[in-house]
């Protein structure tokens, strides 16, 4: 918790930045890939500095709905929260970031509009990004792209610890003909779904 909170106040005060699992390089795919999009929704917000990357680089009319539960913890407040919300004040007044505090399987009907981008990173466990996959995947529109982290084992990031996502994408999203990769950076991969596939209600 003294980590924690030293680390929120060093960063309301301008000495560190909002911690990120995504590189350089993975954020400049995502922001490529996201340019053109209306509607993105983050699974796993962290402490939203890829929210906040995502923010700076969409067009004034884009909508970001951030998805996370923002568990405390034992002793006291989601730092985690705190640090997003603080990073994320200008998008939150302006409406453009809209925080949905909650499980990614409890969104129901909070987002109205077709998404066109979605980026998951959030549970890596083989249940996790299962039950992830099972709800977005379907809710994407058709010709929509949806970006994985830690979809595949990057050495010089994972040492040698792999995660239930590395063998859920090579065994199910791989073989799912509803989408085509687009592009790999690190362990990020992007991909498109076929423009022939409806979206399904949310």
């Amino acid at each position: 918790m003294g980590r924690s909170l030293l680390h929120y106040i060093r960063v309301i005060f301008g000495l560190d930045q909002p911690q990120t699992q995504t590189t350089e390089a993975e954020r400049s795919s995502l922001g490529r890939w996201a340019s053109e999009a209306k509607v993105i929704v983050e699974i796993g917000v962290y402490e939203g500095f890829t929210t906040r990357f995502l923010a700076e680089r969409s067009a004034t009319d884009t909508v970001i709905y951030g998805v996370d539960p923002f568990f405390a913890g034992r002793l006291g407040p989601c730092w985690g929260e705190l640090i997003a919300r603080h990073a994320l004040r200008p998008y939150l007044r302006d409406g453009r970031v809209v925080l949905l505090k909650m499980k990614s399987d409890e969104v129901s009907d909070q987002i109205g509009a077709p998404i066109d981008f979605v980026f998951i990173d959030a549970d890596h466990s083989w249940e996790g990004i299962s039950s992830d996959w099972a709800k977005w995947a379907d809710i994407l529109r058709g010709g929509g792209i949806i970006a994985l982290h830690d979809a595949v084992f990057d050495a010089s990031r994972n040492s040698a610890r792999r995660y239930g996502s590395h063998e859920f994408f090579e065994k199910v999203v791989k073989n799912d003909a509803r989408y085509e990769i687009l592009e790999t950076v690190g362990s990020l991969v992007v991909l498109q779904k076929s423009d022939r596939v409806e979206s399904t209600d949310q």
